[in-house]
């Protein structure tokens, strides 16, 4: 019965999650007394991006789970993304930043698969819930034959009583080396571009609280992170819809500054690799206004019998091709390793 049910959830507490059951209603605005996901592309082109569901309930992540009994490991055969043709980006990144079109962009590489029995791969995925870091945010959703789930270490922005909590987070390392983040000039600069970037957006609108810089340890990889906090002075508050374009993409997952020469480099890089939700922004809000706004990162994707996993890099002036391109993978493995999905056989190199 569930198996075959449109649905959609995102974690609230430590292994509790929120869930809407469909069939959902799609608006390009939120109905005032239902909750409601909102589900975005990362371009946030989507007329309708709010997705009301049917009926809604906050459950234990095993009580989701158990809907779907079918947990035996899914078969996937991987294709390793192209050098070469991370390469042609990166070549291109750094023409536009030596003309001075920006300083940082973050382009998206996707590891592709092809599943043999998907009807295994959505029980086994929601089975690795529970497993998770408390410092992980798992989010979700299927409808038909496609959906994503995720467990990304990224809040877009968390209403947090009078105000938000937000976060900047960029600079990557393997975890046994994650000291050496507080003294890498290139780790440090590119996280300092994404905390500017959050001031800037919101410092007209209210008080900025900006916390000491961190590092964040992950199963597998680390990364700097900065807690950071906004409330809004006098009038009316910014709907969940407003925050979102304030904020996405941050420039840890666009580009710094934000400009229209920017957001013209990172479409026209869509068009070779379509990162659809990868990135974007996936939230819910209340009946309470209460809301919440993840960057989706981290996730699987699937769509037929196509599996994916998307990972993202910050290229600077400094940066280095093999280097990132490697960072590229560590993120790609450390979603692997979390929801069980490493290769049943060796991979096969995609072709440039």
């Amino acid at each position: 019965m569930f198996a075959d049910r449109d649905f959609a959830f995102i974690q609230t507490t430590p292994g509790r999650v929120f869930v809407g059951w469909g069939p959902f209603e799609q608006l390009p605005f939120r109905r005032p007394d239902r909750p409601a996901f909102f589900i975005a592309d990362f371009f946030l082109d989507d007329p309708h991006p709010w997705r009301h569901p049917a009926t809604w309930e906050e459950v234990s992540v095993n009580e989701l789970s158990s809907h779907f009994p079918s947990t035996a490991k899914p078969r996937i055969r991987w294709e390793s993304p192209s050098f070469d043709a991370f390469a042609e980006i990166f070549r291109s990144a750094q023409t536009a930043m030596q003309r001075g079109d920006f300083k940082k962009i973050v382009p998206a590489v996707f590891e592709n698969g092809e599943l043999s029995d998907r009807e295994n791969l959505l029980g086994h995925l929601l089975s690795q819930l529970e497993g998770l870091p408390s410092n992980l945010w798992t989010y979700g959703y299927s409808y038909q034959s496609q959906g994503v789930i995720g467990a990304t270490p990224e809040v877009l922005f968390r209403s947090d009583g009078r105000g938000y909590a937000t976060m900047a987070l960029a600079g990557t390392r393997p975890r046994p080396r994650s000291a050496e983040l507080l003294r890498d000039p290139k780790e440090l600069l590119e996280h300092r571009l994404v905390v500017d970037d959050i001031v800037r957006r919101l410092a007209p609108f209210g008080n900025i609280e900006v916390d000491t810089l961190r590092i964040l340890e992950l199963p597998g990889i680390a990364h700097l992170a900065t807690p950071i906090r906004f409330e809004e002075i006098g009038g009316e508050k910014m709907s969940f819809a407003e925050m979102v374009r304030r904020l996405h993409p941050t420039a840890a997952l666009g580009v710094s500054p934000r400009s229209e020469s920017g957001e013209r480099w990172l479409r026209e890089a869509d068009r070779l690799v379509r990162r659809r939700t990868f990135g974007a922004p996936f939230g819910v809000e209340r009946e309470d206004h209460s809301a919440l706004a993840l960057v989706a990162i981290r996730n699987v994707h699937w769509t037929a019998d196509r599996i994916r996993i998307g990972s993202g890099a910050g290229l600077l002036p400094e940066s280095q091709a093999e280097r990132e391109f490697d960072e590229l993978r560590q993120k790609r493995e450390q979603v692997k390793s979390l929801f069980g999905l490493l290769a049943h056989q060796p991979q096969r190199a995609a072709v440039s």
